[in-house]
């Protein structure tokens, strides 16, 4: 790789970050200090979090991307088996194949 690549590759890493970071910092303005606390919860806790604050079933990727979005760096395939998981554990509910929602209170 050049040089000028090296740089180019900076700039775009640079790009996505800032843009990560204005998404952020507009979702904490909306959603108050919960989203920050999100970073330092237990995997497990953090996708049910998500899953409520989502209010609609969602697939592992989804849950992945969002908790990307809030500053997590959870690998893809741990968010898809602890999700798996929390649902065999009763925790979460399964809406049918992949897709999953937070647990019904009553």
């Amino acid at each position: 790789m050049t040089e000028l690549e090296d740089l180019q590759a900076i700039k775009a890493e640079l790009a996505t970050t800032l843009a990560r970071l204005e998404r952020l910092i507009g979702d904490m303005g909306s959603a108050g200090d919960e989203t920050a606390d999100v970073a330092s919860l237990e995997r497990t806790r953090a996708i049910e979090w998500v899953l409520e604050r989502h209010g609609q079933p969602m697939r592992p990727i989804e849950i992945w991307s969002e908790l990307q979005a809030l500053g997590r760096n959870d690998p893809k395939m741990e968010v898809q088996v602890t999700t798996y998981d929390l649902w065999k554990r009763e925790r979460i509910e399964k809406v049918s194949r992949g897709l999953y929602r937070a647990l019904t209170r009553t």
